[in-house]
C-alpha cells in the first residue's frame, strides 16, 4: 500500500488500517510529535513497544491538578521528562 503524506499533520487523517502500514522508525522519527494523538489509532505491536511508548506526554510528573507552580501547556514527551529518564538512568 503506497500511502501520500503531503504534510506532517495528514497522519491523523489516516484510519487504524493505514496506520498498520506506517514503519515504527518513520512515525517516530518524522511523526513522534502525534504518537499521542495517534495512541488509540495505532496498531497493538506499536502501543506495546517501549521506544514507542516513550513518546507518549508525560501525564505521570506533568500538570498534576496537585501541581500548583507548573506551567501551563501539554506535558513533555516521556523521553523528555527529566524525571522518567533519571529513573531509566537508575
Amino acid at each position: 500500500m503506497f500511502i501520500l503524506l503531503v504534510n506532517d499533520y495528514d497522519i491523523l487523517g489516516l484510519s487504524v488500517d493505514q496506520l498498520q502500514y506506517v514503519p515504527k522508525k518513520l512515525l517516530l522519527d518524522k511523526y513522534g510529535d502525534f504518537v499521542d494523538r495517534l495512541w488509540e489509532r495505532l496498531p497493538v505491536h506499536l502501543q506495546d513497544d517501549p521506544d514507542v511508548q516513550r513518546y507518549r506526554l508525560c501525564h505521570k510528573h506533568h500538570n498534576q491538578p496537585w501541581q500548583r507552580t507548573h506551567i501551563d501547556g501539554p506535558p513533555p514527551c516521556i523521553k523528555d521528562c527529566g524525571m522518567c529518564r533519571e529513573k531509566e538512568m537508575a
